[in-house]
This record gives structure tokens, sequence and C-alpha cells, in this order.
């Protein structure tokens, strides 16, 4: 599923780098989602965040830890 319009970017390549150990930032970076209008970012944030395993420690860009202190 498409998740960022702007940049045609799917749920599954979001994933997919995810998987690899990126961090979030970098996973934006690479994908360019979330970098045209913004209306994806929540959803964006959201297929990441479900990629990335949690850590005792969440790295400071983790959308978990965002989506916890909200």
């Amino acid at each position: 599923m498409i998740v960022c319009s702007c940049r045609a970017v799917s749920d599954r390549t979001l994933r997919d780098l995810a998987a690899r150990g990126l961090p979030a930032s970098e996973v934006l970076r690479l994908s360019g989602a979330g970098s045209g209008c913004g209306c994806c970012a929540e959803a964006v944030a959201g297929a990441i965040a479900a990629a990335v395993p949690c850590r005792d420690t969440p790295c400071a860009d983790c959308p978990r830890a965002t989506a916890r202190a909200a």
C-alpha cells in the first residue's frame, strides 16, 4: 500500500529498509517518504514503527518513543 503519494513510497519499502536495522531517520532519507507535502507523516511513522523492533532504550528518532510520549 502506498503511504506517501508524493514520493510513491509503499509501506513495504519502509518495512524493508527498517528491517536492515536502519534508524527511522535513515529510512526517511533513503525512501524520501514524508518529504513532500507531509500529509503522510503519521502513516509513515506508523509503518516504520511497526517494522522496527523495540529496544530497552529506544533511538532518539524512534516513532514508538514519540507515540508513547504523546
